[in-house]
């Protein structure tokens, strides 16, 4: 069992490709649709939340120089790598939002799967999920205001704050509850290894009913997504080396290398896609399918950074 569901990954992809589908194919304009939708958005939120060591504070700070180069990356270089991406789309608003909104966000989740699997210490950067979950609820839509240069303004924000507090906040604190409650109970921890396996197939069906949802406003635009694709494969592409200079220079043993290596790649789509569908739709409608799009080629690129990161970091490596 992986920390995101025995599933891959990968397998949020024909959810992808389902709901582009429906969108465009089966249009449905329904109430239905829409409530289903929020409601699949706060369980997906609730199953990732669960995965991470919300009553574990202890690990992040157990591991000192690892959270220095994780905040390092996340609050120093990325934004200045998503600022200078963002320039490039400065002539469609809502690209250049959508990717600022999903760069800036850190992952809390899907990276977690391919650190295992590269042979990276996952209990190194594990403790310091809830500290990115947090922070990323304050400090990303922040960030997007200052580095769009006003094109995000900040009286576009309130309609994502009851959003943040009843499809992230609350599910994070009935994740919490569940966390507390399996401490003392097998039962319950039964239970929470249970609901883990559904993160990925959930995840899945979350997109696709995003895409169902707002892909049919916007066929005639799909093809300006092609854009962000180059430049969220630079960003990739950018991390790898970046990430390691931050592991050298923080003093890291290979295995907590390669753990930011992967850690500094991924994104917080997940988390971030209830807030981007929150944003008014006839501005920035287009916000959660670059958030969508970027989170479909991070699982492909982190299939990429799965066989590639044990090469550039040995395990003798020093």
């Amino acid at each position: 069992m992986t920390r995101t569901g025995t599933l891959s990954t990968a397998w949020i992809l024909p959810g992808v490709g389902l709901g582009f589908l429906l969108g465009v194919y089966l249009p449905w304009d329904s109430d239905i649709l829409s409530s289903a939708t929020w409601v699949l958005l706060g369980v997906m939120v609730f199953l990732v939340v669960s995965g991470l060591p919300l009553l574990s504070m202890g690990r992040a700070i157990a591991k000192p120089k690892v959270l220095a180069a994780l905040f390092a990356l996340n609050l120093l270089v990325v934004p200045l790598i998503a600022f200078v991406l963002s320039r490039v789309l400065w002539q469609v608003p809502a690209l250049q939002v959508g990717l600022l909104l999903v760069l800036l966000a850190p992952g809390v989740a899907l990276s977690l799967t391919t650190v295992t699997q590269a042979g990276g210490d996952v209990e190194s950067v594990l403790g310091a999920k809830p500290l990115l979950l947090a922070g990323q609820l304050v400090v990303v839509p922040l960030y997007a205001v200052w580095l769009s240069g006003g094109v995000l303004s900040f009286s576009d924000l309130p309609s994502t704050f009851v959003v943040i507090a009843t499809v992230i906040v609350g599910p994070a604190i009935l994740a919490v509850a569940l966390q507390g409650g399996a401490r003392a109970s097998a039962a319950l921890s039964r239970m929470r290894i249970g609901l883990t396996r559904a993160t990925v197939p959930v995840i899945a069906l979350a997109v696709a009913a995003v895409l169902w949802m707002r892909v049919p406003d916007h066929v005639s635009e799909l093809e300006l997504l092609y854009r962000v694709m180059p430049l969220f494969f630079a960003f990739l592409v950018l991390l790898a080396p970046l990430g390691l200079l931050a592991g050298i220079l923080a003093g890291l043993n290979p295995p907590e290398k390669r753990a930011i290596m992967i850690v500094g790649a991924g994104r917080g789509g997940v988390i971030m896609l209830p807030i981007a569908l929150a944003l008014d739709p006839d501005i920035w409608g287009l916000v959660p399918l670059v958030v969508i799009t970027q989170l479909s080629l991070e699982i492909v690129g982190l299939m990429v950074y799965r066989s590639i990161v044990p090469e550039i970091v040995p395990s003798y490596a020093r």
